[in-house]
């Protein structure tokens, strides 16, 4: 039987490298490159080919008509994420839910996934995040000594007065936010110069200005049509995740940059400041426990690692959490009995 691998369609003719973090997780346990092939997410249904094995780890599923996946399928569910945006969908769909009750009992990424399965009466039980294996490939001793602001959700003011503010206080930090700015936006546009000036009144408060100058900044939705097939993006993915893995630390708001980051070791940061959105929040709950959290509370950033004013610096010891290990040997475990038995091993 061939083995399936999870791609992903772009984005307004952006593709987000995270997905891509997931099928990398994911194909750490595939066996035969030559049998590998590839399955879009958003067209499970209508996969015609050899039957073929897939784990089927990560969010599902943006486009839920196409859901079920075909019966040429033999799907691994571990790590899996139904979003609140498609639960009225699945909840009303026979088919769905016999999918669901075929394959049970299902791994669930986060509990709130977990409570969704469970209300429609499929067995569940949580898995965690498969990218919490990613270590076992990626982890090193080498250090770059670099340190990655990955996508740091910050909080944004409106209105008239807020921006007249922030204004000046951009000018009175002019030199400050200009060399911040050529690496976080990179582009002299007014707006990017007003986003600058927002990150760094936000993360002032609990890195210093050393920090905040010389990180490297990087964003996990990138242009797709730089790439010329789906190997390019999965090296390019990979690549990511080695650079990661030597950091001095990594501060983000995504969670594949954290998840990751905290499976090889390197002192990872998460940034909790909710976008307004339920189908994003929604995934957290099962997921964010295993970091040092940075919070909002009014325009006040915090986290557990600093105390009474003190900032994050570039020799700051970050020591993770260890919670997660349990779950990586579990999921691992499991992934691999799953997939001997569609194997017949």
């Amino acid at each position: 039987m061939k083995e399936g691998l999870l791609t992903y369609e772009l984005t307004n003719d952006y593709l987000n490298i995270g997905d891509y973090v997931q099928s990398i997780a994911a194909k750490q346990f595939l066996s035969n490159n030559h049998d590998r092939v590839y399955i879009d997410r958003v067209h499970l249904n209508s996969y015609d080919g050899d039957e073929v094995a897939l784990i089927m780890n990560g969010w599902f599923l943006m486009t839920p008509k196409n859901f079920p996946p075909s019966k040429k399928i033999k799907p691994v569910l571990v790590s899996h994420h139904i979003n609140i945006s498609v639960h009225e969908h699945f909840s009303k769909s026979p088919e769905i839910i016999a999918f669901y009750k075929e394959n049970e009992p299902v791994g669930c990424r986060d509990y709130f996934t977990m409570d969704f399965l469970k209300s429609l009466g499929v067995e569940v039980y949580y898995t965690g995040c498969l990218t919490l294996t990613l270590g076992d490939t990626f982890q090193t001793t080498e250090r770059s000594n670099k340190v990655y602001f990955v996508d740091p959700r910050y909080k944004k003011h409106k209105g008239f007065v807020n921006k007249f503010k922030t204004a000046l206080y951009g000018i009175k930090r002019f030199s400050t936010i200009n060399a911040i700015r050529k690496k976080f936006k990179k582009d002299n546009k007014l707006k990017s110069w007003y986003k600058t000036i927002e990150f760094y009144k936000s993360y002032s408060q609990i890195f210093t200005d050393d920090v905040l100058i010389n990180a490297e900044y990087v964003k996990h939705f990138v242009p797709g049509k730089q790439f010329k097939n789906e190997d390019e993006i999965f090296e390019f993915g990979e690549n990511l995740l080695r650079k990661y893995a030597q950091a001095n630390f990594v501060v983000t708001a995504r969670i594949h940059c954290a998840l990751p980051s905290l499976s090889m070791g390197t002192p990872t940061i998460y940034v909790d400041i909710p976008d307004d959105s339920d189908v994003s929040d929604c995934r957290l709950n099962g997921i964010k426990e295993y970091f040092h959290v940075v919070q909002n509370s009014r325009g006040i950033l915090s986290t557990d690692l600093v105390k009474n004013g003190q900032k994050i610096d570039w020799n700051t010891k970050i020591e993770n959490k260890k919670d997660f290990l349990v779950v990586k040997e579990k999921i691992k475990k499991n992934v691999i009995e799953q997939l001997q038995k569609i194997h017949g091993s």
